[in-house]
């Protein structure tokens, strides 16, 4: 039990003083280390709270840091910075910047602001167009022509606007729209309503159902250069590896955003980034990766087949058999031969432009040499436990696909986490997603120019620097990435992603690799039975009604 004085003390950080469950606040940055000090004390953590983190009445902040570099010593800082979190939003930075970040997948949840929901035909306060104007880029030979080339694209982005909602409006007219704007199940249309507010609520959900149409439409002209909005939510550890992982980048603007969130965490969470750093391991054995890809295959890219592509990848079923009953070789040898060929093509994926199935081709072929060759390049030289090479050692899902999409689909399913992706770097040379609405408005011969001139850009740029020309694609230039999960990723992925208010490229995604999986295991895909296989054109138009009524009935609630 505690006192009156102890518990008037402690009511500033715990829910309650008494309760067996209770919550922490107003302890940022400390939290973790409290929690971590009364893993090994007798005590519960309001007892370990008063007696070593109390001075005064309060923490004292000194006294806590201190104890906080004590208790990192004592109990390592990897698991004691997954007892402590913190907010951070990272603003104005380029849509390639955001896939670096969102792709730390451990420890951090992040929220994006919306091309689906926000339309880019406004400039800045400066007159500016919402794209990075980094020093690398302006200053660099092509930077005349980068400039021009993404003042062309957002002038054009913001030209298609009007026509394109005048088109949507005659597609589909207000007094022909319907929507369930009072939640009884039955859509009505504007004529049959007479409460002012559901006339008002119908009329905002055709304005909002329009907008994310045309939102819908236009964002394969945004530029990966396009500037934009992250809030992101992780623990002390991932923050740290997040910024070493910044530092290590070859991004000046990378640079930049891990020096702006280290700053801003250590007003936060100081002990727990303290030790973020570039990692040179990693940064050496993705600049050897690059040579050795560049060495086997040049600068060639495998034939492009008809896009989207979605190919599931095999599980050596022909490999084996070839092995096995051709070549009188045991079935343990043949299935350790096949694991390190798909490993090794892994290893090599992201750093060529050569599909996943040609690559185990490459690989299957090469000498014992050539493979440890790429083992050995990929993996480095480790100095400590703490040197780990990339993604290509968790090959092995049951189920691997090798996907060509457009950046759109990439960003969309980029964001889960309960799997192993790997990406090649962004290019225009594999192709770009036309919309069919923008040749309804007749804008596709300046829809053409805009990645005619896209093309240009990345050609200029590519020549002195790979990395930096992944500013120059758009949202509809296609990516070649891999994507590798179970089948409870499948599940919980495939089923949200076709729900009807998706994005219509990423539901059919979805739909593909569920058709895919069908035709491997039946009863599997049928267990996934929330997928989604229907077409629907306005697919916002639903959820914006639901929300309508729910806003309603959240404004009656309130009211009372």
């Amino acid at each position: 039990m505690f006192t009156e004085d102890e518990k008037k003390i402690l009511s500033q950080y715990v829910t309650s003083s008494d309760a067996n469950i209770f919550a922490i606040k107003g302890m940022n940055g400390m939290a973790g280390a409290a929690y971590a000090r009364y893993s090994r004390a007798k005590g519960g953590f309001r007892e370990v709270l008063l007696k070593e983190f109390i001075e005064s009445g309060q923490i004292d902040p000194k006294h806590a840091d201190e104890l906080i570099q004590r208790v990192l010593i004592a109990y390592g800082d990897d698991s004691v910075g997954e007892l402590e979190g913190a907010h951070v939003s990272f603003e104005q930075i380029t849509m390639l910047a955001t896939k670096e970040l969102e792709d730390r997948r451990i420890g951090g949840s992040s929220i994006e602001q919306s091309t689906r929901y926000v339309l880019y035909d406004q400039k800045d306060d400066r007159g500016n167009w919402k794209y990075y104007r980094g020093e690398e880029v302006i200053k660099a030979a092509y930077g005349k022509q980068y400039v021009e080339t993404m003042d062309f694209v957002f002038q054009t982005y913001a030209d298609l606007v009007e026509p394109l909602k005048t088109y949507l409006e005659s597609q589909k007219p207000l007094d022909e729209a319907e929507y369930d704007i009072n939640g009884d199940g039955k859509k009505e249309k504007l004529a049959e309503l007479t409460d002012e507010k559901l006339i008002k609520s119908f009329k905002q959900t055709y304005t909002f159902d329009l907008r994310a149409k045309a939102c819908d439409i236009l964002r394969s002209l945004l530029p990966i250069a396009t500037l934009t909005n992250v809030g992101m939510f992780g623990n002390g550890r991932f923050f740290q590896g997040l910024i070493s992982f910044l530092l290590t980048s070859e991004l000046p603007e990378s640079h930049t955003i891990a020096a702006g969130a280290q700053a801003a965490l250590k007003e936060i969470i100081p002990q727990y980034v303290r030790r973020a750093a570039k990692s040179e391991y990693n940064n050496l054995n993705s600049k050897n990766m690059y040579a050795l890809a560049k060495q086997l295959f040049g600068e060639k890219y495998s034939e492009i087949p008809e896009l989207p592509h979605f190919a599931l990848m095999d599980r050596g079923e022909e490999f084996l058999e070839k092995r096995i009953r051709h070549e009188g070789v045991s079935a343990r040898e043949a299935i350790n031969e096949f694991e390190e060929i798909s490993t090794l093509a892994a290893m090599l994926y992201p750093y060529c432009h050569v599909s996943l199935h040609e690559l185990r081709q490459e690989v299957d072929h090469m000498d014992e040499q050539g493979r440890h060759n790429i083992a050995h390049t990929y993996i480095g030289e480790r100095q400590t436990r703490r040197d780990r090479p990339g993604r290509a050692l968790e090959n092995g899902y049951p189920y691997t696909f090798d996907m060509i999409t457009n950046f759109g689909v990439y960003k969309d399913l980029q964001r889960h986490r309960m799997n192993t992706q790997s990406r090649q770097l962004f290019s225009t040379k594999l192709g770009f997603y036309f919309a069919p609405e923008l040749e309804a408005i007749n804008a596709m011969d300046k829809v053409k120019a805009c990645v005619d001139r896209a093309d240009a850009l990345f050609d200029a740029m590519v020549k002195e620097n790979p990395l930096l020309a992944q500013y120059a694609p758009l949202h509809g230039h296609y990516v070649r990435w891999s994507l590798g999960f179970n089948d409870r990723e499948a599940m919980h992925m495939l089923e949200l992603r076709s729900t009807p208010q998706g994005h219509p490229n990423y539901r059919l995604a979805a739909q593909k690799m569920h058709t895919l999986i069908a035709e491997r295991n039946q009863w599997r895909a049928d267990a996934m039975k929330f997928v989604d296989h229907n077409d629907y054109y306005w697919s916002r138009a639903d959820s914006e009604a639901r929300q309508r009524v729910k806003e309603a009935r959240l404004d009656e609630k309130l009211a009372k």
